[in-house]
């Protein structure tokens, strides 16, 4: 038996906060079981919590026209007998489910079981799984400042997105140190999401000659599909220690942000979350194909909260110049981080274990 179901699998958007989560349950003495996909970003970062209890599913995302459609339900089919043992084993008193491909046949199953099914939704838009399942869940936490018309306010709680507890800001020297970065200016950081970006790779390899001629120095996550990997330390004209440094993957993203003066990102809800709990200023570049072009809801919606830049694809021509000028625009920088602080003053776990445990409690007494 467990007390709590969490459905996360299938990207590190979804993956980070469901671990989160059940870190926050467990530091209160309740079980969880962590519902993955067996995509190898969910195995990448699953390995490294090995006191939380995993088990992996099949799936395929909603997309990718007629036949991506009719993979999506066979994998559908495919899974529910496995969801539907591990529901009537392990009866859960809630469910949590964080959208994505898995929460479908879990939010079916679960409904069918008579298990009270609670939804996250991490983006300024809603996911099609949740629009799916909102008729059925017992409660639904939206980004603050966020409401959809479709759904019942009374199911509404407003909470951000559950950061991992290592998750935290630190010295801009350490975190420099710790991922073996030299350099005596400006560090920009870039991030194409746990996928990777060609497009913003692309940008790096580009623009890094005259990057490092103003001496800023580059740390780029390339992404797991594109394995990029360099590290080169260099002296510019003026003498200045500068590093260029690319990585496909890193689980250390505390440090990542920390050491950045300025970060260049993507806008997947976990990537704000993160970049706003180390106060560092952003660029986001939101995916012009995400579901719902929920990236650039969740990118307005941060910069309307003073706490960076929208800047769409389309006009990728002008990052350069908006990064040489924000980079060296320190007030600029130095407001944007304090806003940031004032955004990052609530735990958004402790928040929704807070509130999920009267209905565990609930679901106790009745038993």
């Amino acid at each position: 038996m467990t007390d709590v179901l969490i459905i996360c699998g299938g990207t590190g958007g979804h993956l980070s906060p469901g671990i989160a989560l059940a870190e926050e349950f467990k530091s209160r003495g309740f079980l969880s079981t962590l519902c993955i996909s067996q995509k190898s970003i969910d195995t990448a970062i699953a390995q490294k919590y090995g006191h939380i209890g995993f088990e992996r599913f099949p799936g395929k995302g909603f997309s990718g026209g007629l036949l991506g459609r009719l993979q999506f339900f066979q994998q559908l089919i495919f899974s529910l007998p496995k969801v539907y043992r591990m529901i009537r084993n392990k009866k859960p008193k809630v469910m949590v489910l964080f959208g994505g491909y898995l929460s479908v046949g879990f939010g079916l199953v679960g409904m069918l079981l008579n298990v009270k099914i609670v939804l996250h939704e991490a983006n300024g838009k809603a996911g099609k799984a949740v629009r799916l399942l909102q008729g059925f869940a017992y409660r639904i936490y939206l980004p603050k400042r966020v409401m959809f018309k479709e759904v019942k306010k009374s199911k509404i709680r407003h909470a951000g997105y559950p950061l991992r507890k290592e998750m935290i800001s630190m010295d801009k020297n350490e975190a420099r140190r710790q991922l073996g970065l030299e350099c005596d200016g400006a560090l920009l950081v870039v991030i194409g999401g746990s996928q990777g970006a060609q497009v913003l790779n692309k940008w790096v390899i580009d623009h890094f000659e005259q990057l490092i001629k103003e001496g800023i120095s580059i740390y780029c996550i390339s992404g797991l599909k594109n394995g990029l990997e360099s590290h080169d330390i260099s002296t510019n004209s003026r003498g200045e220690l500068v590093t260029i440094k690319m990585v496909p993957f890193s689980d250390n993203m505390a440090a990542v942000l920390s050491a950045a003066d300025l970060v260049v990102s993507r806008a997947g809800a976990g990537a704000i979350a993160e970049i706003t709990r180390c106060e560092v200023p952003s660029i986001l570049v939101p995916y012009p194909f995400a579901a719902d072009n929920h990236q650039f809801f969740n990118a307005k919606i941060h910069e309307s909260l003073g706490g960076g830049i929208l800047l769409d694809e389309n006009n990728l021509e002008k990052l350069y110049e908006e990064v040489k000028v924000l980079i060296s625009n320190h007030s600029l920088l130095e407001q944007i981080s304090l806003n940031l602080m004032n955004l990052n003053a609530v735990n958004a776990s402790e928040e929704i274990v807070d509130d999920l445990q009267s209905v565990i409690r609930e679901k106790e007494d009745k038993s």
